[in-house]
């Protein structure tokens, strides 16, 4: 008995669409695919039959399973979908739609695992040679690659579009004209990333031997001046609320404790959280292994209640895996590692239920509370800087802003006080 006869009788419609495409086995290992990963039945059945409903819209327009792409996916998300008229019971939810070919497509290992939209050949071709040039050339690390192939794609499609990719053709007007349209409200950061994608890219092209001195000229200077704030931090009062918030009697809320725990004890960035791993504790030794910005590893001290978090969740929370992170999914798909949102999401709902969301927005904030309190606590900025792993110590000197007691001390009495 195959995979998909255990369905009910209604949907006997969706699998004759999968036989009739001679994809009989596909449809097995979609089933197991699903079941494999903790998906409820119910949702495997949704999930099936919005891929039949795909598969039998594919087989109507004559096209080959090796010839599958996120752009047949798209044509059919956005043209066929709204108008279909192929039987009263195929599903026509964009939603269960998108999410099932989304994991039929990784299944076949045809497209990634979320959906991009389509571009032409000529700036698809444009951003494999550039991100060849930040790993290979630069040796950045994949999130700083993921964010200049992000605005450097959108930079294409702007003024390229359909047609081939000529940089040669554009001006530095050309150059002025998107920057302050893709920046216009963003923060200073924020355009500053936008500008540095920009001219990570345009030096690519120098390096390939089109001229850009004149685009790289365009680019403005944006004025982001270093210590000209303070860090937002935490009060003892907030982070004792933010730590109670945790139901630490459920899987999930002992995985999100630990996970508060690393970023609160040892000022680790969300990637760092995500990307822990069982191999990484010494637990003899006390020290924990980190692998940072730039492929750096760094050895760091465990804190006891950070190593208390992560054990009592190893030992009570964690869920059978094969997976050699520390934290992992606790939801469909299982099997899987908990990604930066899970780390970023674990503080944010957490803050939401103790009152905090307007204080609480990302993880960093536990970076610069950790690191304040080292400083006000007498630390010598370079135990600081070793700690937070920065390369100079120019970078931790902010922290000195927020060192009353400290900052007292030298502070030169107002002009015109009597003593």
């Amino acid at each position: 008995m195959s995979t998909y006869s255990r369905l009910k009788p209604g949907h006997i419609l969706a699998q004759r669409w999968f036989a009739r495409a001679a994809l009989d086995a596909h449809a097995d290992a979609y089933f197991q695919y699903l079941t494999e990963r903790g998906y409820a039945w119910e949702t495997v059945e949704r999930y099936f039959r919005s891929v039949a409903h795909f598969v039998r819209w594919v087989s109507q327009q004559d096209v080959a399973l090796c010839d599958l792409s996120e752009t047949l996916v798209n044509r059919f998300l956005d043209g066929h979908l709204p108008h279909c008229r192929c039987a009263p019971r195929c599903r026509r939810y964009r939603v269960d739609a998108r999410a099932a070919l989304k994991h039929f497509l990784a299944m076949l290992g045809k497209v990634q695992t979320h959906l991009v939209p389509s571009v032409s050949a000529s700036i698809a071709a444009e951003l494999a040679g550039f991100e060849r040039h930040l790993v290979e050339v630069r040796g950045l690390s994949d999130s700083t690659c993921t964010v200049r192939r992000r605005d450097v794609l959108e930079f294409l499609v702007d003024r390229f579009g359909t047609s081939t990719v000529r940089i040669s053709k554009l001006g530095p007007a050309d150059i002025v004209r998107f920057v302050m349209r893709r920046t216009h409200g963003l923060t200073p950061g924020s355009v500053r990333s936008v500008v540095l994608s920009l001219r990570s890219y345009f030096l690519f092209k120098a390096s390939c031997g089109t001229p850009t001195t004149s685009l790289i000229a365009a680019l403005p200077r944006v004025a982001l001046w270093r210590l000209a704030g303070l860090p937002e931090v935490l009060t003892p009062v907030e982070t004792g609320q933010l730590l109670n918030a945790f139901d630490r009697d459920s899987a999930t809320g002992m995985r999100d404790f630990a996970i508060t725990r690393c970023l609160l004890d040892l000022g680790l960035r969300r990637a760092e959280v995500a990307h822990l791993r069982l191999d990484d504790i010494d637990w003899r030794a006390g020290v924990l292994r980190i692998r940072g910005k730039g492929k750096r590893t760094d050895v760091v001290p465990l804190p006891r209640l950070t190593g208390q978090a992560i054990a009592a969740y190893l030992e009570h929370g964690r869920p059978q895996t094969t997976r050699r992170e520390v934290f992992v999914r606790h939801r469909p798909p299982l099997n899987a590692a908990a990604n930066v949102d899970i780390v970023r999401n674990a503080v944010r709902n957490a803050a939401e239920r103790c009152g905090l969301q307007q204080r609480v927005r990302g993880t960093h904030i536990f970076r610069h509370t950790m690191a304040c309190r080292m400083a006000q606590g007498g630390a010598p900025f370079k135990e600081i800087a070793d700690l937070l792993r920065h390369r100079s110590l120019n970078t931790t000197t902010i922290y000195a802003k927020v060192d009353l007691p400290a900052l007292r001390c030298v502070a030169l009495p107002w002009p015109g006080r009597r003593p």
